[in-house]
C-alpha cells in the first residue's frame, strides 16, 4: 500500500479537521517528480520551478509543499493548528494503549450488538451484511416515518444524532455509528431504547425492550 489516510473524527475518536497520512518511500519519489515551489519560497530565486504540465497543481492538497513542511527545510506550506495536533497525538496514544487489535474487535462487537438491536426492533439493514463495515450500519428508514424529524426527536430528547444520508439514498436510510468513544455498551443500548421510543411515537409497532434485549444477548454470548 502507497498511501493511506483517516479522519481522524471516525474510529480514532477525535476532532474533525485533521487526517494523519502515511506515504510509501515509492509514493513519496512521484510526488518529488511532480513538486514545484513558488518563486517566493525559493532559496534561490534562479531556480526554475520543476516540473511542467505534471506537476500539483492544487495547493491544498500540494503534498511535496506539505512533506517539505514538515522536512528539515521547514517549508512553509501553511499556519498549522497546534491543537490539532494535541488532538491527534492524544488519539494515537489512546489507540497505542488499547492496542490496535483491542481496538478492533471492540468495534466489531458493539457493532454486531447494535445490528442485532436493530434487526430485534423491525429495521431492514441496507446493503450486504456479509461485507458491512463495524463502525456504521445503514437501516431503511420504516414505511410512514418521516426520517429527518425521527432524528430531530432523538437529538432534541435524548442528545443522540444518527446520520442522515444523500444522493439517491436520501430519505431512505439512516447511517448509525458505532465509532471511537461511542463504540461502548452504554451508548449502543441508549442508542436503542431511544430509537424504539421515537418509532413507537411515530406510529411503527415494535415490541417493547426487543432491541435492546437482543443486544444484551449479543453481549452476553461474546462474554
Amino acid at each position: 500500500m502507497d498511501a493511506a489516510t483517516a479522519g481522524l473524527q471516525k474510529c480514532l475518536a477525535g476532532p474533525s479537521g485533521s487526517s494523519p497520512v502515511s506515504l510509501s518511500e515509492r509514493a513519496v519519489e512521484v510526488i518529488g517528480r511532480r513538486t514545484s515551489v513558488e518563486a517566493g519560497l525559493r532559496d534561490d530565486p534562479d531556480d526554475g520551478p520543476s516540473p511542467g504540465r505534471d506537476r500539483i497543481r492544487s495547493n491544498y492538497l500540494d503534498l511535496g509543499q506539505i512533506l517539505a513542511y514538515w522536512g528539515p527545510q521547514r517549508l512553509n506550506h501553511h499556519t498549522e493548528a497546534t491543537s490539532m495536533l494535541y488532538a491527534a497525538h492524544e488519539c494515537a496514544r489512546l489507540l497505542a494503549e488499547e492496542g490496535l487489535d483491542a481496538a478492533v474487535a471492540r468495534h466489531a462487537l458493539h457493532g454486531s450488538a447494535m445490528v442485532a438491536g436493530l434487526t430485534a426492533l423491525g429495521l431492514t439493514l441496507f446493503g450486504d451484511q456479509t461485507h458491512r463495515m463495524n463502525n456504521v450500519v445503514g437501516v431503511e428508514i420504516p414505511a410512514g416515518i418521516d426520517g429527518e424529524a425521527a432524528r430531530a426527536a432523538l437529538l432534541r430528547d435524548f442528545a443522540i444524532e444518527i446520520g442522515t444520508s444523500f444522493g439517491p439514498l436520501h430519505g431512505r436510510i439512516w447511517r448509525i455509528g458505532v465509532m471511537g468513544y461511542n463504540a461502548r455498551r452504554d451508548t449502543v443500548l441508549t442508542t436503542l431504547a431511544a430509537l424504539e421510543h421515537v418509532l413507537r411515537a411515530g406510529g411503527v409497532r415494535v415490541t417493547g425492550g426487543a432491541g435492546v434485549g437482543a443486544a444484551v444477548e449479543r453481549y452476553t454470548e461474546a462474554a
